[in-house]
């Protein structure tokens, strides 16, 4: 019987990563699956292709461990969990697998069959944009967030713009209000938080055109 032999990144598409970019190579989900227990990367699948996330700006993850941290005192004595961006979130068993740059879970995090690592009920989802992965994360990704029955915000926040997108489930479930808040006035409601705009954008390092 012949093995199969596992996906091994190119020192091409390295380069590529270490450069920013993402990396998008098409796979199955066997092959997904073994590529994931051994990858560095952070990685996810979406419609048979593994795609790989290049290296994470400095000020994307200033702004990231920002959000995360102002979640975390809101929800700090009450039923819910802040995670990271190493949690992994399931859809459809296998064939979607997403990782949220801050993911918020209500109540008992649910499991994917055996792991530790990966939930199937997110409650909140922030993702910081990035050049590489903003189409995809306010394209394809969000369609997939919305399809799942848990999901009940999702947050983009775009360190260029200075924007913060909230998009939020309504009574009717396939139905979302979208509110952007751009001035520096603005204050961001999320899941019931207030936090000025100028907060979330304050004291970034600035960054050579």
């Amino acid at each position: 019987m012949e093995v199969a032999e596992k996906i091994q990144l190119t020192e091409a598409q390295i380069a590529v990563l270490n450069g920013g970019e993402t990396v998008v190579m098409p796979a199955t989900c066997e092959e997904f699956e073994d590529f994931l227990a051994e990858t560095s990367y952070r990685t996810e699948y979406n419609n048979d292709h593994i795609c790989i996330m290049g290296l994470a700006t400095v000020i994307h993850e200033i702004l990231v461990i920002r959000l995360g941290y102002l979640l975390t005192g809101f929800y700090l004595d009450k039923p819910y969990y802040v995670a990271g961006s190493n949690t992994g979130i399931r859809k459809d068993s296998v064939r979607g697998h997403y990782n949220g740059d801050v993911v918020v879970i209500k109540g008992k995090p649910q499991y994917e069959g055996r792991s530790r690592s990966i939930i199937t009920n997110p409650f909140l989802i922030v993702e910081v944009l990035s050049e590489s992965t903003s189409d995809f994360d306010l394209g394809e990704k969000r369609r997939k967030y919305e399809r799942m029955n848990s999901v009940q915000e999702i947050i983009f926040v775009d360190p260029f713009e200075k924007e913060v997108l909230v998009c939020k489930r309504t009574e009717q479930p396939n139905v979302w209000t979208e509110t952007t808040f751009f001035q520096d006035t603005d204050l961001v409601k999320m899941d019931g938080f207030t936090v000025p705009l100028s907060t979330i954008f304050a004291n970034l390092p600035e960054e050579d055109d």
